[in-house]
């Protein structure tokens, strides 16, 4: 019976190892006939400012994407805790970078000295903003403040508050959103954005086989929208796993972090 446990132990620590110190690439193609542009994405989220650069740019020398886009909660909860998330956008300084802030930065301290040093750095802050990728493809950036996140399964986003924040959709035009929180999937699916990127669940953080992600941050046991692609009606979300590690659960299990790249791709 010893050694039955001993050889348990190994095999759970060396899976716990290997979450920890691998890095997937997730690929997507999305293809609409209002996508007038080709374009390739890569989109980071939740680093939770873990010190990623060198794996990241490793990663990124293979992939010739033509932006980056960060999804939030790429810092801890200071701005003692953002080092190593800005020692990864200055190695990106060459990129084109969009970026919200998730719930992390939110609820952060010293977040107003935190904005000021990022506002410094060569990437665009889309927090409730919009900028045009192509003639027909709008990328919108969601900042939710922090008593809009999900708090025990009560619903806190609508689609007029999502409208009050970033105006209405023109439809005939691609639109792309950027919204940190996933579990509000049906109001993104109810204000009809044609693509959706979040993170926010670190994939359920333990992902039970043929079951699923097991914990959400809203602390609800099997959240609905954990990692992968979704569809409804119109409108898809990609869920990443996210990079890194909250302080609360600073462990993943059958769980790697995850790098996503999108093809945006003409139809």
């Amino acid at each position: 019976m010893k050694y039955i446990l001993i050889i348990v132990f190994i095999i759970i620590l060396v899976i716990v190892l290997s979450s920890y110190f691998k890095l997937d690439i997730t690929y997507y193609n999305i293809k609409n006939k209002k996508i007038d542009k080709n374009l390739k994405i890569m989109f980071l989220s939740d680093l939770h400012n873990r010190n990623l650069v060198n794996k990241i740019n490793d990663i990124l020398k293979k992939e010739n994407v033509d932006l980056i886009i960060l999804g939030g909660d790429m810092i801890q909860d200071s701005l003692y805790e953002s080092d190593n998330y800005i020692k990864l956008i200055d190695s990106l300084e060459n990129e084109t970078l969009y970026y919200i802030y998730g719930n992390h930065e939110e609820h952060m301290k010293l977040k107003d000295e935190y904005t000021s040093l990022i506002k410094t750095k060569k990437l665009v802050l889309l927090n409730n903003k919009h900028i045009k990728l192509s003639n027909n493809i709008i990328l919108y950036g969601l900042d939710s403040p922090q008593e809009k996140y999900l708090n025990f399964g009560k619903k806190a986003l609508t689609k007029e508050y999502i409208f009050s924040e970033l105006g209405e959709l023109d439809s005939k035009r691609f639109n792309l959103l950027i919204a940190h929180n996933p579990l509000e999937f049906d109001s993104y699916v109810e204000s009809n954005y044609d693509l959706v990127l979040s993170g926010h669940v670190h994939g359920g953080i333990i992902i039970l086989p043929f079951i699923g992600g097991l914990l959400s941050p809203d602390l609800t046991f099997f959240p609905k929208y954990y990692k992968g692609k979704y569809t409804k009606n119109n409108t898809s979300m990609i869920v990443s796993r996210g990079l890194g590690f909250s302080k609360k659960v600073p462990f993943r299990f059958l769980n790697s972090g995850e790098v996503v790249i999108i093809n945006l791709m003409k139809e």
